[in-house]
């Protein structure tokens, strides 16, 4: 009976197997679902080895009658290895941090750069290479989106890096149609021609009409004073200052109305006289520098017309009809219409344009 009682208290007296065993098989499963394989594969190594030991010093320890067993110096392996394997964790969690946060920041950034540019798009229509490379950037910026959700950093930072290629190639593409916008000589030109059609008519006090191509506005000013404004539409290179027949660019300059129509193919329209004696030397001189193909004339046939403001002319300026029968009612033949890249510096399309950072 004694016996049976010290074998009974002895089994009852049975060492557990240590917590740390089974916190350390949880934290293995942890690493290899934070991809430490991938991050740390030596260090994860070295881990499961340290795990795999205690393993079998616990499986030995088992082995044994209760009463002989003695998991400690398995716990103290177990305990290192928990440390290191704590620390590694940690260490892989922070990497991952840092890389989503360094990540997300360049995504971010290029999430900007795409909005501005789809702000400046709206402003004028010389843009298929704009266009073209803004819809591959906001691809790649997709693309990295994904990736970086599943953890992909080094395949999403090539989405990103190709993301902002694009993006660049959009801004120089911006940069070039519209470098004359940031050209001192250009805006001072359009200045005086502005300055001088509104004294013009204040001195007279004759009907005037000013055309900004970057603003899209016509205004009318009579006596000097401004009576109306109305937004308008260019043709698809209406930035760009005109010099042949073709090229679809508007013209700059200080022309006046020569002809009325009150039926066009464009509902009512204003004929100007472009080509004038500036345009003829501009076109003489863009001969020379060889800027203009072989055949191409002049051009001729620009007019103030409706037809709606959205439609693409081919070098005229359009406005809604609502808008062209009050600018129609205030022509006259003789009736001056100056046209401008922009009038007022201060306007929030150059500084969109300023935004973008852009070096021509």
């Amino acid at each position: 009976m004694l016996v049976g009682l010290c074998f009974f208290s002895a089994a009852c007296s049975t060492p557990p197997v240590p917590p740390e065993f089974s916190q350390a098989q949880r934290l293995d499963e942890e690493l290899r679902g934070i991809g430490v394989s991938f991050y740390a594969s030596q260090d994860l190594e070295r881990f499961e080895v340290g795990l795999k030991s205690a393993k079998a010093r616990i499986g030995a320890e088992r082995a044994k009658f209760g009463w002989f067993r003695d998991y400690g110096p398995a716990t103290s392996d177990l305990r290192k290895t928990l440390d290191e394997g704590e620390a590694l964790r940690r260490r892989i969690v922070s990497l991952k941090t840092s890389k989503t946060e360094t990540f997300r920041a360049r995504a971010d950034s290029l999430t900007e750069r795409v909005a501005k540019i789809k702000r400046m798009t709206g402003f004028f229509n010389e843009s298929a290479p704009v266009r073209m490379n803004l819809s591959q950037a906001e691809i790649k910026l997709s693309e990295a989106d994904f990736l970086l959700k599943k953890e992909e950093y080094d395949a999403g930072s090539k989405d990103l890096a190709e993301g902002e290629f694009h993006a660049r190639a959009a801004e120089q593409a911006i940069a070039d149609v519209l470098s004359r916008y940031r050209d001192r000589n250009e805006i001072a030109k359009w200045r005086t021609w502005a300055q001088e059609t509104i004294e013009e008519s204040r001195q007279r006090g004759t009907v005037v009409f000013l055309v900004s191509k970057l603003e899209r506005k016509i205004t009318i000013y009579r006596a000097g004073a401004a009576i109306g404004s109305f937004d308008i539409g260019l043709g698809r290179y209406g930035l760009s200052d005109k010099l042949y027949a073709g090229d679809e660019a508007t013209p700059e300059g200080r022309y006046k109305v020569i002809q009325k129509f009150p039926a066009s193919d464009f509902y009512k329209a204003l004929l100007i006289n472009y080509p004038n004696d500036e345009d003829r030397k501009a076109f003489a001189e863009a001969r020379r520098k060889g800027l203009i193909p072989g055949q191409a004339g002049i051009g001729g046939a620009i007019e103030i017309h409706g037809g709606g403001k959205d439609s693409l002319t081919k070098g005229c300026v359009g406005l809604e009809n609502r808008d062209m029968d009050r600018v129609y009612d205030y022509a006259r033949e003789g009736t001056a219409v100056t046209i401008v890249g922009f009038v007022s510096v201060e306007n929030t399309i150059l500084a969109e344009i300023e935004k973008l950072n852009i070096h021509d």
